[in-house]
This record gives structure tokens, C-alpha cells and sequence, in this order.
């Protein structure tokens, strides 16, 4: 979570949420249900962890998203926030997730941007009233 990211939260311009598959950001408090999640992957206590055991179910996407990406923690973090009605997804990971970004959006409806070099992107669509 970068600083600037946090700043667009904070002035109300987006939010940010996901679901700690691989670790926990201290940054991001909003949660949502991990796609496919075990208990093993999440990093919250039980009075934490977002709605019911059912919601962590991978939607139809989800099989099509891993076999884009290949990671199968990837696609749950995408799937997640397609069932979670994310417009953009933030990531660092150029490899996996942003080289498939045209072909994640076609599938998924669903931005991916680039952090943190697409940074100016993100603010223009903050300022335009997308919720990312």
C-alpha cells in the first residue's frame, strides 16, 4: 500500500480492500471474502474474517483468471475482487498479473494497474469518481 494510495483513501476518492492470502497489510482494514480461501491462507482471527464460510467461494471466473495468470494464489486475489466489485486491482507483479491486464479486463471487467508507475492513472480515475 503506498502512501499516495492511502492519501486518495483518506480524502474519500477511493477505497482499498482485499483479502490477506499471503500476509497482512496493516494499511488496508476493509476485508473481503478470499476467493477459494482456506484458513490456512487467511492472516485474520475469526472475528475478523468477512462474511460466511459461503462467500468464499471462487465465482466462474476463477478457473479462467488461473489459467491467465497460472499463480493459483493470483487468481484468487483477482477473483476476489471481481466478486467483491472492484473495478481496478492494484498490483506490483508485473510478470503474472499486469502483462495479462488487457486480457483480465476483457474477462473479467476489471482494470489492472500497475503500482507504483501507474500511479498518475489511478488518480485520474479517483478524481473521475471510479471506485477503485
Amino acid at each position: 500500500m503506498l502512501k499516495e494510495v492511502a492519501a486518495l483513501e483518506a480524502a474519500g476518492l477511493l477505497k482499498t480492500h482485499y483479502f490477506p492470502f499471503e500476509q497482512r497489510n496493516r494499511r488496508v482494514r476493509a476485508f473481503v471474502p478470499g476467493s477459494g480461501a482456506t484458513w490456512k491462507q487467511s492472516n485474520l482471527s475469526w472475528k475478523e474474517a468477512p462474511g460466511t464460510w459461503n462467500d468464499y467461494k471462487p465465482s466462474t471466473l476463477f478457473e479462467p483468471l488461473r489459467r491467465l495468470v497460472g499463480a493459483q494464489v493470483d487468481a484468487q486475489h483477482l477473483d476476489s475482487a471481481v466478486k467483491s466489485g472492484c473495478s481496478v486491482f492494484l498490483t506490483s507483479d508485473k510478470t503474472d498479473i499486469w502483462s495479462k491486464r488487457e486480457a483480465i479486463q476483457a474477462l473479467a471487467n476489471i482494470r489492472v494497474l500497475h503500482m507504483p508507475s501507474e500511479l498518475a492513472t489511478l488518480r485520474q480515475l479517483a478524481g473521475m469518481g471510479v471506485n477503485p
